[in-house]
Parts: C-alpha cells; sequence; structure tokens
C-alpha cells in the first residue's frame, strides 16, 4: 500500500496571504485615524497662537488705545502677514506683541490681522484643516472677512478671532 509523507506543521500561502491581508487593512484605517489626529492638532496650535495674539492685542488696546501695532507690520502699519519679516516688512505683528514669533505650523505666511475702523477694531485669520460651519460663518462676519481682500474670499482663510 501507498504511504502519504507526514506532513510538516505550519501556514499555507493562501493563510498567509488573509493574514497579510487583514494587518494591511487594520493599518490603512489606523494611519487614516492618524493624519486626523494630526490636523487636529495643528488646528489647535492655530487656535491657540490666535488666541494669545487676541489677548496680547487686548492689552496693546489697553495701553495705547489702538490695535495698529505701531512700528510693526505691512509698512509699519500693523497689519498684513503677522509673522512676515523683510521687504516692505520691518517687525514681524507677533513679535511686537508677544516678543516671538507666532507662525502657523505648515503656512508660511499663515497667519494675517487685518486692522479696521481706524485701527479700533480688528481680525486675526488662519486656514483651519477642519473648520467648522461656524467657524466659517464667523469668519465672514469680520472685520475684512469678506470682500476683494478679504481674508475668506481672497486668501482662502476660514477661522478668525476679531475685537468684537
Amino acid at each position: 500500500m501507498f504511504r502519504f509523507p507526514k506532513q510538516s506543521p505550519g501556514f499555507t500561502l493562501i493563510e498567509l496571504l488573509v493574514v497579510m491581508a487583514i494587518i494591511g487593512i487594520l493599518a490603512s484605517a489606523v494611519l487614516a485615524s492618524l493624519q486626523d489626529a494630526r490636523a487636529e492638532a495643528r488646528d489647535a496650535i492655530r487656535r491657540q497662537n490666535l488666541h494669545e495674539l487676541k489677548v496680547a492685542m487686548e492689552v496693546y488696546y489697553n495701553t495705547h488705545k489702538t490695535y495698529q501695532v505701531s512700528g510693526a507690520g505691512w509698512m509699519g502699519g500693523g497689519q498684513g502677514w503677522v509673522a512676515y519679516v523683510g521687504g516692505a516688512y520691518t517687525v514681524a505683528v507677533s513679535d511686537a506683541l508677544v516678543g516671538t514669533i507666532l507662525e502657523d505650523p505648515i503656512q508660511r505666511p499663515g497667519y494675517m490681522i487685518y486692522l479696521c475702523d481706524g485701527g479700533q477694531s480688528y481680525a486675526i485669520s488662519a486656514t483651519l484643516e477642519k473648520p467648522t460651519p461656524g467657524d466659517i460663518a464667523h469668519i465672514q462676519t469680520t472685520c475684512n472677512g469678506v470682500g476683494v481682500n478679504g481674508t475668506y474670499d481672497r486668501y482662502g482663510k476660514n477661522y478668525a478671532v476679531s475685537s468684537h
């Protein structure tokens, strides 16, 4: 009588391929959730930076009775790109306010500040990766949020803190 050789213990090729496919699917799900978490973390940094700038703007206003940060920003007028230094700009607005340059985690330059009402109101804006409908609705009501040179319409900003 013919005898088959005893099979050695182990996994078949099909079993190994199934396990590898399952691991691949799980890894892609984990990576996708990590990307979302990273975007939310960067948005939290942006929100915190703009909050710090808002507090500094209010302290500045209490001292100078204007939000126009003297000698900083575009042409020294206290507005424009918050962290940009060079060219027609002299001192970054964030550096003049808080003693350090606050900048977006990814975009360079990222934050913008606009003054309205003769320096009696302002809006500081950023571009969030995951804005809420409330964030978008709010920036459209802020100083220079909409219009030909508006931060929302022209520059695509979708989050702002403001004096009002």
